[in-house]
């Protein structure tokens, strides 16, 4: 065994023992070292563990009250079914809910809502009533993990006739005749377009798809054009089957600057004044009894400050005489404020009922109309504008039967050239007439000193001017005379004259209707050689030859249901009167918006809205 000693002298003897007691010294200290080494690398796995879980807990209580902003703002969505959010609406929102976090949550309007026009997004340029509202959602979980997410909203309502076109539904527009519209064209469906020659000169919006072809059949025409930001008509030839996504907000932006948008461009719908589930077609239907407050403020007969309902057994009185007089004793009118009705001798000035008027070609029949003299009535309601003037009459039928005595009730506007004036000079004044049933517009309409002035019934046809404003048929016709061989409409001309010559007319109003509908796509499954419904060049319909003779719009072409009465097929060639050659040959269509419709002062009484909401700012709270 070796051990260290020292020698005599001073010097060192080593030996094996003092050695192994160094060996152990260092093994000791090394041992110790990868000791502290290894408690430091768990202290700090642990340390970022505790940290990564404090991150991931953190995380997931941001994205949960991201999430619960988002259901607040998709409540807020919810709630402009009715056009607009109120205080109430943010008063019964509903906290967001998810397993293991508790929710709360601040709703507030941050101003009054003011109306001024939209600067960004897909309805940039149009007005609306813009109500700026914040959102705040705080979401906390189990361990006491916390995060705050705020949201800025605003609540936008643009009145519907602010459109040149709104449809609810698919929209198409395939016209033969030459047309140039001028407006916004925008349906919450999808768009067709096709022909040889259309022009649009404002933006064109669908949340939906565009297609350049028709719906009822494959046919694809080239004349089709956009303007883009310079007012130049650019051709279209793309759509969203052959481009989809970022292709087609490209093409869009090359060729029209973004002036045709769809959903690739983030477009939304835009939701009707409607409670929710209740059908579109409710806003022309008559008042109930059973109406709710909601429905009432949507419904254009609630609204309306003349409620007048027609006894339609009247029509199925023979002598003409007496029909006028039962007319006026039998219809029920309704007045709020203290306004006047007219006198017996007034109302038999401005209502007559004419029983099978006329033949009907698109329908197949003769409708047994209320003749509504706006002359009459103007002159009635001027002398005493301040308890007299209307502003949105409502005409709506009992007792409608199946013979033909009552079978097709209506109504027809007549010598509407100048409107009553308003109640008070200061006022625009502005007259709308409503019907749930069909309505026809015979000669010039508001032209003479304009006034907001909105149509709205189950279908609307436009009769050209007549001959004579009697329309009057006697002896003389032999001689050319009154109703003769001159151009116009005629009620006692029309059969089995082969398509009377239009003599043309030119309408003021905004319109609101019903549709005939192309019932499905021809390119979808399950649909082969679907009727053509008409497009929105037949919305407006007519009855006579049209051909090389204009029609004068000017107004806003609004439908948001199908039509429940008017249900004749567009291009009826079944016609006898017209030898089976169709009942009408379109005009020339100078159709235009009506620019006095920007101004929130000159829109028509009653113009409902449409909402949507968009998020304007997000930010999180730490």
């Amino acid at each position: 065994m070796q051990t260290n000693r020292w020698a005599p002298g001073g010097g060192r003897v080593t030996t094996a023992r003092a050695r192994r007691g160094f060996a152990l010294e260092a093994a000791l200290l090394l041992l110790v070292m990868f000791s502290i080494i290894i408690l430091a690398g768990l202290s700090a796995v642990t340390s970022m563990a505790r940290t990564s879980n404090a991150d991931y807990r953190s995380a997931r209580a941001s994205y949960a009250a991201e999430g619960g902003a988002d259901d607040i703002m998709s409540q807020l969505d919810a709630a402009m079914q009715d056009g607009v959010v109120s205080g109430e609406d943010i008063a019964t929102l509903q906290t967001p809910t998810l397993s293991g976090y508790r929710f709360t949550q601040s709703t507030h309007t941050t101003a009054s809502p003011v109306s001024r026009t939209i600067t960004s997004g897909s309805f940039a340029g149009l007005y609306a009533l813009n109500q700026p509202i914040d959102v705040t959602v705080a979401a906390r979980d189990s361990s006491g993990n916390r995060a705050t997410a705020v949201l800025s909203v605003n609540a936008q309502t643009i009145p519907l006739f602010q459109f040149g076109v709104f449809y609810e539904e698919d929209l198409e527009i395939l016209p033969g005749a030459p047309m140039t519209f001028a407006g916004w064209v925008h349906t919450n469906g999808n768009l067709y377009l096709s022909s040889n020659s259309a022009t649009f000169q404002s933006q064109i919006t669908t949340p939906d798809s565009v297609f350049w072809n028709r719906k009822d059949a494959n046919s694809r025409l080239s004349g089709v054009k956009i303007n883009n930001a310079a007012g130049s008509p650019i051709t279209l030839d793309f759509d969203s089957r052959s481009l989809t996504g970022a292709a087609f907000v490209t093409r869009s932006q090359q060729k029209f600057n973004g002036r045709l948008m769809t959903s690739a461009m983030g477009v939304r719908p835009l939701k009707l004044p409607l409670p929710i589930n209740m059908p579109p077609v409710t806003l022309v239907l008559p008042r109930d009894a059973g109406d709710t407050p909601m429905v009432q403020d949507v419904k254009m007969a609630w609204k309306s400050d003349w409620y007048i309902t027609v006894n339609a057994s009247v029509f199925a009185i023979a002598d003409s005489n007496a029909r006028k007089t039962a007319f006026c004793d039998s219809i029920v009118q309704i007045r709020t404020g203290g306004l006047e009705v007219p006198s017996s001798a007034v109302c038999r000035r401005i209502f007559k009922p004419v029983t099978n008027a006329f033949y009907e070609g698109r329908e197949d029949l003769r409708p047994d109309l209320v003749d509504v003299y706006m002359d009459s009535l103007r002159i009635w309601s001027d002398a005493s504008p301040s308890t007299r003037s209307p502003r949105i009459i409502y005409i709506t039928f009992v007792n409608a039967g199946a013979s033909s005595a009552n079978d097709y009730p209506a109504v027809r506007l007549r010598q509407g050239a100048q409107l009553p004036m308003s109640r008070t000079p200061a006022d625009t004044g502005g007259l709308s007439m409503v019907t749930d049933r069909p309505m026809y517009i015979l000669g010039d309409y508001n032209t003479v000193v304009w006034r907001p002035a909105a149509l709205m019934a189950d279908a609307m046809t436009f009769l050209s001017n007549p001959p004579n404003p009697g329309m009057i048929a006697t002896s003389a016709v032999a001689s050319g005379v009154r109703c003769g061989t001159q151009a116009g409409w005629c009620d006692t001309l029309q059969y089995p004259m082969a398509q009377r010559t239009s003599r043309g007319s030119t309408v003021y109003a905004a319109i609101l209707a019903g549709h005939s509908p192309t019932p499905c796509d021809y390119a979808r499954g399950g649909c082969s050689s679907p009727p053509y419904g008409g497009g929105l060049e037949n919305f407006p319909r007519f009855l006579e030859n049209w051909g090389g003779v204009t029609f004068r719009y000017t107004g806003s072409l609004v439908s948001l249901f199908r039509s429940r009465y008017a249900l004749g097929l567009w291009g009826n060639s079944t016609n006898i009167g017209y030898a089976n050659l169709g009942y009408y040959t379109p005009p020339t269509r100078a159709w235009s918006f009506d620019v006095n419709f920007r101004f929130p002062e000159r829109l028509p009484p009653g113009c409902p809205s449409v909402g949507t909401v968009l998020q304007t700012a997000f930010r999180p709270l730490y």
